[in-house]
C-alpha cells in the first residue's frame, strides 16, 4: 500500500493533525483528571466507612474481650459477614492485644495468630500508643509471579473504662471491586475517546479542506504565474485574512502584469526609438554612397545630419545606462547626500535655460519667499528642476510664460513649475513619467528629446523619498509639482526619540 507523503506533509493534515492534538491532550488531561477524582472519591469513601466500622466492633466487643468472653468470635465474624454483604468486598478482622499481638482472625486462619504485627505496621503502636490513625490504602504482592493488590487497612483501638487500651481491631480489606470499577470505567473513557477522536480526524479533515481550498486555488494560480501566465486572478469569496490574502494577490498580478506589459512596450519603444537615428543614418550613408557630385558643401551636410543622428542615438544611450543605474537596488546609495538651497538650484537652472526661453519669447519668472533647504544630492535634483523647466519652455508656444515658485510646506520643500503651453490629455496624464512615452510624437522629436527626460527625473525623486505631482488641462497648460522632504529618511531623526 502507497502512502501518500504529499498529503500527509500539506498544510491541510497538518490543521487536522494540529486539532487531534490539542483535542486529545485535552481529552488526556480530562480523562487523568476524572480518574483521579473518581478513584479518590472512592477510596476515601471506603476509607471513611471502614474506619466507622472499626471503630463500631471495637466500641462492640471492648467489655467481652475484658471480661474474656468465648462469644467475642462469634460477633467478630457476623460483623465481617454483614460488611461484605453491605460492602460487597471481603474483609478481613483481626483483635490484637496491647502488645500488638493477634488474638483473634475472622478467617479462622492461623498464619496470623500469635504473631506481633507490631513488628511489621507502624501504625499497629500508634493506635496501642492511643493515637488516631486514619485508614490507609496499599498495594501488596501476593503469589509467584508476583501480583500487585490493591487492599485498604483500618485501625480503632479497644477501650475499656476503666483499664483504658485494652487492644485494637485490624481491619484488611480488598479493594478489588473499586479496581474493577475503574477499570471499566477507564476502557469506556478510552473507547469512546478513541470513537471521537476519529470523528474529530474526519471532521477536522473535511474542515481544514474547505479552510486550505483558497490556498490550493491560489498556489494553482501562482504555479501557472510561475510558468508565464501572469493574466491570472483568484475568485474572491468570504472575508477575513483569505479575502485580504485574495485582493493581494489580484493586486499583485495585476501589477506584474502590467510590470510586464510596460517591459514589453519598453523593449519595442527602445528598439523603435534606436532604431530611427539608425535607419536615418544608413539613409543618408547610402545617399552619399551612390552620389556623384563632388561638391564639398553637399557631403558636409549630409555629414552633419548623420553627426546630428549619432548625437541623438548616443543621448538616448546615455538616457537607458542612467535609467539602468537608478533602477538597480541601492542606487540612492550612489547619491551625494547633503544640505541643497533649492531656492539657489533653481535660480541657477533658470539662468542657464533663459536665453531658450528668450529665443521663444517666452517669459520665465521665479517667485520666492524664504530659503527652503531640503537634503538630498544636488546634482541630480539640478538636473530634476531643469528637465522640468525644460521641458515646459519646449512645450509652450511663444508668447506665453512659465513660472517657478519655490516655497515650504509642513513636510515638504515645494518647486511649482507652471506654463500655459499645450497641457496634457487626462488619458495621457498617467503616463507621462514611462519610458519613451510621448503625448505627441511628431512634437516631441521635434523638440530633441529621448523620451526619456520626464521617467529619469521622477526616478531621481523618488530615490530622493520625494514625489512629482502633475496637474493639466488642454490648450491651458500643466503644473509640476516637485515634493522633497525635509528629512532623508534613510538617517535617523535628530532631536525625536
Amino acid at each position: 500500500m502507497r502512502i501518500n507523503k504529499h498529503f500527509f506533509s500539506s498544510l491541510r493534515w497538518r490543521i487536522a493533525f494540529a486539532y487531534l492534538m490539542v483535542i486529545g491532550i485535552g481529552f488526556f488531561v480530562v480523562n487523568l483528571s476524572v480518574m483521579e477524582i473518581l478513584e479518590q472519591h472512592l477510596i476515601e469513601g471506603k476509607k471513611v466507612a471502614y474506619q466507622k466500622y472499626s471503630i463500631q466492633l471495637a466500641q462492640m466487643i471492648a467489655n467481652g474481650y475484658y471480661d474474656r468472653d468465648p462469644n467475642i468470635f462469634y460477633q467478630i465474624r457476623e460483623f465481617g459477614n454483614e460488611i461484605d454483604q453491605i460492602e460487597g468486598e471481603s474483609t478481613r478482622i483481626l483483635v490484637l492485644n496491647n502488645r500488638g499481638i493477634v488474638e483473634q482472625d475472622s478467617y479462622q486462619s492461623t498464619s496470623l495468630l500469635r504473631r506481633n504485627l507490631m513488628e511489621d505496621y507502624a501504625e499497629v503502636q500508634a493506635v496501642l500508643n492511643g493515637e488516631s490513625v486514619p485508614a490507609r490504602d496499599l498495594f501488596i504482592s501476593t503469589g509467584e509471579p508476583a501480583e500487585y493488590n490493591r487492599v485498604l487497612y483500618s485501625y480503632a483501638p479497644i477501650t475499656h473504662y476503666r483499664e483504658g487500651i485494652i487492644g485494637m481491631v485490624f481491619f484488611s480489606t480488598s479493594l478489588d471491586g473499586i479496581e474493577a470499577v475503574l477499570a471499566d470505567i477507564r476502557e469506556t473513557i478510552t473507547f469512546f475517546s478513541g470513537i471521537i477522536s476519529l470523528a474529530i480526524i474526519l471532521i477536522s479533515l473535511i474542515l481544514s479542506g474547505f479552510i486550505t481550498h483558497p490556498i490550493k486555488n491560489l498556489t494553482a494560480v501562482i504555479t501557472k504565474m510561475s510558468k508565464g501566465h501572469l493574466h491570472q486572478r483568484v475568485n474572491i469569496r468570504g472575508g477575513g485574512e483569505f479575502r485580504q490574502l485574495g485582493e493581494a494577490f489580484n493586486i499583485m498580478s495585476e501589477k506584474l502584469e502590467n510590470l510586464d506589459n510596460a517591459r514589453n512596450e519598453f523593449v519595442s519603444n527602445a528598439s523603435h526609438e534606436l532604431k530611427t537615428p539608425l535607419s536615418a543614418m544608413k539613409v543618408l550613408a547610402e545617399s552619399l554612397l551612390n552620389m556623384e557630385v563632388d561638391d564639398p558643401a553637399i557631403y558636409k551636410e549630409f555629414l552633419t545630419d548623420i553627426n546630428f543622428e549619432i548625437d541623438r542615438l548616443n543621448a538616448i544611450i546615455t538616457d537607458l545606462l542612467v535609467l539602468v543605474q537608478m533602477d538597480k537596488e541601492g542606487a540612492e546609495r550612489s547619491f551625494q547626500r547633503e544640505d541643497v538651497n533649492l531656492n539657489e538650484l533653481v535660480g541657477r537652472t533658470m539662468k542657464a535655460l533663459r536665453l531658450l526661453a528668450e529665443q521663444k519669447e517666452i517669459r520665465l519668472e521665479m517667485i520666492q519667499e524664504e530659503d527652503v533647504v531640503v537634503p538630498g544630492d544636488k546634482l541630480k535634483l539640478q538636473q530634476v528642476i531643469s528637465n522640468i523647466i525644460d521641458n515646459s519652455i519646449k512645450y509652450t508656444p511663444e508668447g506665453g510664460s512659465v513660472m517657478v515658485e519655490v516655497y515650504n510646506t509642513a513636510e515638504h520643500g515645494i518647486v511649482k513649475v507652471s506654463d500655459t503651453g499645450y497641457g496634457i490629455a487626462k488619458e495621457d496624464l498617467g503616463r507621462i513619467f514611462d519610458r519613451f512615452y510621448r503625448i505627441d510624437k511628431a512634437r516631441s522629436r521635434a523638440t530633441g528629446g529621448t523620451g526619456l527626460g520626464l521617467s529619469i527625473a521622477n526616478r531621481i525623486v523618488l530615490l530622493h523619498n520625494g514625489f512629482i505631482r502633475v496637474e493639466s488641462e488642454e490648450n491651458k497648460g500643466t503644473t509640476f509639482y516637485i515634493e522633497l522632504p525635509y528629512r532623508d529618511l534613510d538617517q535617523p531623526e535628530i532631536g525625536r526619540s
